[in-house]
């Protein structure tokens, strides 16, 4: 057994004292042979894993750009590699013929540790899979039960609510489960539920109920799993709801700080994000200001780190790419455009105060006057939407579900 040194005697007996009796070296060792994808999931176990992982093992990679394009014929996923100048690879896509006059809906709910969550809206309810792009394999998750079903259909004159805006794929690291939510909220004025429906891989092949009285949400505001909780708008654009994925239970709620307006959740740098956007009709410059929640070290406390600045009038006007928009650590911003062919090219921005720490109270100013670093594009008419994406090899056949229910088997068979 390797030798503690004496630099690495509070690491050691920081393991020791959680029950461990494990030198860091031999840690370490067992560390080294994670995948950073991996190492980064570990990292949130506690304080003294985070250090080690910190102080003794290689950086980890911060999370690509994933861009989501859908129209009705087509749907594609495409990973940014590069930022500051390649083109986005494609990792998954989906067309039809335009000719047999037939459609696709599919939007991607979410990603985690590089697995894939999509919703074919077309589906009543809208049907789930888990895709790994890495591995090509593919799971696909039961239907709801059929009270809780709901489509894309017309009623007055307006759309209800579209299923795949009703869930959300997270991932709790302290217990290494993947769970998706789904908000059953009442397609009224109300938009109100009293229990929401959770599925847990690995667990059991059905949705369970989980009461949350009182409860409503604004699909419109986005859904956002983040760090072990899933987040919602309240119907009245006034409060957020934290929604915690271990416990299965609502963690707290509490106000916006900012008035009901033109707002949606994102996710920033590994934190919750609200961009809240100005309505300034048809003038040439657009402002959105971003707020992230726990950046200043108050749980509950939001901070205002960016402010956004995007010059041009329709189509020529850039907005900041959702829900994630702050890409490598925060060293870009990615934002989107609709060209002259109505094409949505997804553009980075590296800013000039890149990696410069901000203490709390400041703002980083982002002014989008140029066009960027062009890094991925769409067909004319798509939809984009963008996500974190970290690549992992983690196989997806010890979740295979058969019709009596969740298959345990080896990742090779």
């Amino acid at each position: 057994m390797a030798t503690v040194s004496s630099t690495d005697g509070e690491a050691s007996a920081a393991v020791n004292n959680e029950g461990w009796n494990l030198p860091t070296d031999a840690f370490v060792e067992i560390l080294l042979r994670l995948s950073p994808s991996r190492r980064r999931l570990v990292r949130a176990v506690c304080r003294h894993w985070r250090d080690v992982i910190d102080e003794r093992t290689p950086p980890i990679p911060p999370p690509k750009v994933l861009a989501f394009f859908s129209t009705r014929t087509s749907a594609s996923a495409f990973v940014v590699d590069d930022l500051a100048g390649g083109r986005g690879r494609e990792v998954w896509g989906v067309t039809i013929d335009p000719s047999t006059k037939s459609y696709i809906d599919i939007a991607m709910v979410g990603t985690c540790n590089g697995l894939l969550c999509l919703c074919d809206n077309a589906k009543p309810g809208g049907a789930l899979a888990l895709f790994n792009p890495a591995t090509g394999e593919k799971l696909r998750i039961p239907a709801l039960p059929v009270s809780y079903r709901q489509g894309m259909t017309r009623q007055r004159g307006l759309y209800k609510i579209r299923s795949w805006e009703t869930y959300t794929f997270g991932y709790d690291a302290t217990t290494g489960k993947y769970k998706i939510l789904h908000l059953p909220c009442r397609e009224d004025v109300s938009r109100g539920f009293n229990v929401l429906q959770a599925f847990t891989l690995g667990h059991d092949a059905s949705w369970r109920d989980v009461a949350v009285p009182g409860a409503s949400c604004c699909p419109d505001a986005g859904i956002v799993s983040v760090g072990g909780a899933a987040y919602w708008v309240t119907n009245g654009v006034e409060r957020f709801v934290c929604f915690d994925l271990k416990l299965e239970r609502v963690a707290f709620d509490a106000p916006l700080p900012v008035g009901p307006g033109k707002i949606h959740l994102a996710e920033v740098n590994g934190r919750l994000g609200l961009v809240v956007r100005a309505d300034t009709g048809t003038t040439p410059v657009t402002t959105e200001e971003v707020w992230v929640l726990g950046d200043g070290g108050d749980r509950l406390g939001w901070t205002r780190r960016y402010r956004v600045r995007a010059h041009g009038v329709g189509v020529e006007q850039q907005r900041l790419a959702a829900p994630y928009f702050a890409a490598h650590g925060g060293e870009y911003v990615v934002a989107m455009r609709t060209d002259e062919r109505w094409r949505k090219n997804l553009h980075a921005h590296r800013l000039r105060e890149a990696g410069i720490w901000l203490p709390r109270g400041e703002v980083r100013s982002v002014r989008i006057s140029e066009t960027g670093t062009v890094v991925a594009s769409g067909v004319s008419g798509s939809n984009l939407r963008t996500f974190a994406y970290v690549e992992t090899t983690e196989p997806l056949s010890p979740y295979k579900i058969h019709r009596r229910g969740i298959h345990r088997g080896s990742a090779g068979k």
